[in-house]
């Protein structure tokens, strides 16, 4: 009965967290460990009941994980080159391709490892470093679907009513300083939110957020805004902050320009790609401003590029978490090898 306490209570901390703060990437993998424990809670429970069903959930278990991986390298790869073919070659388009080569090539490798290991005795130095590299393989696997899961639930949270502020984010233009599908998707969604705050009876600023990119002829918030007017709302009910380059500038400029206009910029709901949710919003809580974050759909056929490069964003975000469990892996692994 361990797991199913186990559950229960993984279960409670993650709804208080969620509760209290729905920002915090962590509550992700406080969720997956938690339906982690409720099955491994039901296969004991099964177990003390002597039902005999293991071989069978086994089965079932391993045709699932052979199913997943295969389906996961196969949409990798197919997204790959047709978001290649679309947008063209560059480093976040080659993405999806790369994860499906470089997982394909892990698995051959470890088959070859485990092939070699049943006629040589391999040097005990560079199994420590196959166990390290597939224990940590494992944990950026479980911290990819924390993240899809808490991205799942955060994305389903709808805005709260009484804002003071609606913000969209922008991202890059397309050719001639027009407004692309992707953004326009962001500044549709921030309409949609702006509007049911008016109709609530509630009168939010709403600001269009986003510097002028080297490639681009104009600033990002100034072609959102002309977007919104061009599609009848008057240009004195837009506001544009035309400095910022990165997330972290959105937040901090727009924030600027409500205060030097003596407007309230919190509660603030900021509008972004639905990718983008849990970035923005761990920089929100990094600010310590009262904001909630929600997304503007994603194409279909650029949603799992998108998605992969803003996981590797947040790895690279918290390196230093990777770096220590890395390490700690590496110890443990030795350490089991000089027991045995």
């Amino acid at each position: 009965m361990f797991f199913i306490a186990l559950a229960v209570v993984l279960t409670a901390v993650s709804a208080v967290a969620f509760k209290r703060d729905p920002r915090r990437l962590v509550n992700g993998l406080v969720f997956v460990a938690a339906l982690t424990a409720w099955l491994l809670g039901a296969l004991s429970l099964l177990n003390r009941l002597e039902v005999r069903v293991e071989a069978v959930l086994i089965v079932i278990a391993a045709t699932f994980i052979f199913l997943a991986v295969i389906g996961v390298i196969s949409a990798a790869a197919v997204n790959g080159v047709v978001v290649i073919r679309r947008e063209g070659l560059r480093l976040a388009t080659v993405l999806p391709l790369a994860f499906a080569v470089v997982t394909v090539s892990s698995i051959g490798f470890l088959t070859a490892i485990v092939a070699l290991l049943e006629s040589h005795s391999l040097p005990l130095w560079f199994l420590a470093c196959v166990w390290t590299a597939v224990l940590f393989a494992v944990g950026l696997a479980i911290q990819l679907a924390a993240f899809a899961v808490h991205a799942l639930i955060y994305g389903h949270i709808e805005p709260p009513r009484g804002s003071a502020a609606v913000v969209a984010l922008g991202c890059g233009l397309g050719a001639g300083g027009s407004v692309t599908p992707l953004l326009a998707s962001r500044v549709n969604r921030a309409l949609e939110v702006y509007r049911a705050e008016l109709d609530a009876g509630n009168r939010p600023a709403l600001v269009m957020s986003g510097g002028q990119g080297t490639d681009e002829s104009t600033a990002e918030a100034t072609a959102m805004k002309n977007y919104l007017t061009s599609r009848g709302l008057a240009a004195d009910q837009v506001l544009a902050e035309t400095q910022s380059r990165t997330t972290h500038e959105n937040l901090v400029l727009t924030k600027k320009l409500l205060d030097s206009r003596e407007l309230s910029s919190e509660p603030m709901i900021i509008v972004t790609s639905d990718f983008h949710v849990l970035r923005t919003a761990a920089f929100t809580r990094d600010l310590g401003l009262a904001a909630h974050v929600t997304g503007a759909r994603t194409a279909r056929f650029y949603a799992p590029t998108a998605f992969l490069r803003e996981f590797a964003a947040i790895l690279r975000r918290y390196w230093k978490a990777n770096a220590a469990l890395l390490l700690g892996i590496l110890v443990f692994v030795v350490f089991l090898q000089n027991v045995n």
